[in-house]
């Protein structure tokens, strides 16, 4: 069966892209889809089991312009915001999304965006799944193009650029490789989010500039559609507005480079069969997938490779493209001497402009804050050696203490220093003395960290307070991963923004995550 797959990947002349829908992270996260989310919405505005249908009743005679949901979705957003805003009692909003809305964002679409993020948990039983595709993010995809509102795609890739929104997708020098585009919006940016009907119309009538900005993808790279029905109208549309831009000899290229994966659950084999769609007498043919376990998908893709990982090829060309732009060198590409023995034999030397001997004497500014967040989000361009050897003696004298774990088990030279460092912050140094005397006093109904996050009274300060009461066996360190990804997703900056309690928090999670995920190692 995997074979077949192989087969049609073997094909592709450069490794895909994905154009994800919905699907996946109702897969993944247990989403709702976009009707079961607006029903939710719906019941909120009135405690009623036929709320949703009283908006859907209306939403049809009203004879919608976008589509019926766009339509359901400004009539629930308009009695919602209303409520919103004359019950207090309604209001779910954490800080950040509470910024948002005293900025100007509807209600609506913060509750939303904060519904979805404190909903996205990985579902157990798909963890390897995952796995596997954030590997292949490394080097079998070269981007994403997806209509999700959720984190998940920047969760498991591996450190790919984001752009959210049609707007700044369109008016950005996007390179073509490790890069997510997020047409619909994001739930870090809740005003992005395209949901109503104004929303649709507008993007519709902007739907030709980003068919010319994708055109480029669309033609050059292998396309897989991942977690959309075959008649999903956002797929409709933007393969419509593709269409509407070649001409029929050019439709007809796109043929080899278009597979759809048809999910359905119970099929136990892989089915591969012709598919074609008809644009106002244009046909665009591909090649339609039916499976129910994407690891088939994952594994035949990790065959095809590029040689060099996505984010170090999109950082050259992003690098080059300001260089030619600029003429002017640029800080990101660094430069290392030929004799220098920290190069192995097989990696890339690069120089541009003046090449002088690459030292790291940067890694001596390094902060405390940028050393905790990496832990978690692993986005410093030095290896642990690096770290240990030059940052962490500068940084240890401003701080008491620091994460080693992570840095010490992927380390290739030895460090007592740090190992000694690290051995005398095992679980319980890790937790203050007033935290365990009060550790079985302080209520916490669910005593696990999926627990604390949904418990609506627990605000960030309290939430990342209480989970340091759970004991080292209450502790799901995936959990707690996928909490704290979450936290710098929505705020990178949170670690210097946040309040000192916030701060002494969030700090020491992560170091019980460091502890938990990586002291074994």
């Amino acid at each position: 069966m995997n074979a077949k797959i192989s087969d049609i990947v073997k094909k592709f002349a450069t490794t895909p892209f994905l154009f994800v829908g919905s699907g996946l992270t109702r897969r993944y996260y247990n989403l709702p889809a976009w009707r079961g989310l607006l029903e939710i919405f719906a019941r909120r505005v009135k405690d009623d089991d036929f709320a949703y249908m009283s908006y859907e009743s209306k939403a049809k005679a009203s004879n919608p312009q976008a589509g019926l949901y766009p339509k359901v979705a400004e009539l629930i957003e308009n009695d919602f915001n209303e409520k919103w805003f004359t019950t207090p009692a309604m209001r779910q909003l954490n800080e950040a999304y509470l910024k948002e809305v005293k900025e100007g964002v509807s209600p609506f679409k913060a509750e939303i965006a904060m519904y979805i993020q404190s909903h996205s948990g990985l579902v157990g039983e798909y963890r390897d799944e995952v796995e596997k595709l954030r590997t292949i993010s490394k080097n079998s995809i070269s981007g994403i193009i997806t209509t999700n509102y959720d984190r998940f795609l920047e969760s498991v890739t591996d450190n790919y650029a984001c752009y959210i929104g049609q707007e700044q997708l369109v008016f950005s020098a996007i390179q073509g490789i490790a890069e997510i585009y997020k047409i619909h919006g994001s739930t870090s940016q809740p005003d992005s989010i395209v949901i109503n009907e104004v929303d649709y119309l507008e993007f519709d009538k902007r739907s030709a500039y980003l068919a010319a900005k994708l055109m480029t993808i669309f033609l050059e790279y292998p396309i897989i559609f991942l977690g959309y029905s075959i008649g999903d109208p956002n797929i409709q549309k933007i393969l419509k507005a593709i269409v509407e831009c070649l001409s029929v000899e050019n439709a007809k290229k796109l043929e080899n480079r278009f597979v759809f994966i048809e999910y359905e659950k119970g099929f136990g084999s892989v089915e591969i069969a012709p598919h074609t769609m008809t644009f106002d007498g244009k046909m665009i043919s591909m090649t339609k997938i039916k499976l129910e376990n994407f690891a088939l998908l994952y594994d035949a893709l990790a065959e095809k490779k590029t040689k060099l990982p996505v984010k170090l090829l999109r950082m050259f060309k992003q690098e080059f493209y300001n260089y030619v732009l600029t003429n002017t060198p640029t800080a990101n590409l660094r430069v290392a001497g030929i004799d220098d023995t920290r190069v192995e034999d097989e990696e890339l030397v690069l120089a541009i402009g003046k090449a002088t001997d690459f030292g790291l004497k940067g890694l001596k500014g390094l902060t405390s804050n940028e050393w905790y967040r990496d832990i978690v989000m692993d986005d410093l361009e030095f290896t642990a050696d690096e770290l240990l050897e030059f940052a962490y003696p500068s940084i240890i004298v401003q701080t008491n203490r620091l994460p080693l774990n992570k840095y010490l088990s992927q380390a290739t030279k030895d460090f007592p220093r740090c190992r000694e460092d690290a051995a005398a912050n095992e679980f319980e140094n890790i937790i203050s003395n007033s935290i365990k005397k009060y550790r079985h006093r302080v209520t916490i109904p669910d005593r696990s960290v999926k627990g604390i996050i949904a418990d609506k009274q627990n605000s960030f300060e309290k939430a990342t307070r209480l989970i340091a009461h759970l004991e080292q066996n209450e502790i799901n360190v995936d959990d707690l991963e996928s909490y704290l990804k979450s936290i710098f997703l929505n705020n990178e900056n949170i670690l210097e923004m946040a309040t000192t309690a916030e701060k002494t928090n969030l700090r020491r999670l992560i170091r019980i995550y460091d502890y938990l995920k990586f002291a074994q190692k």
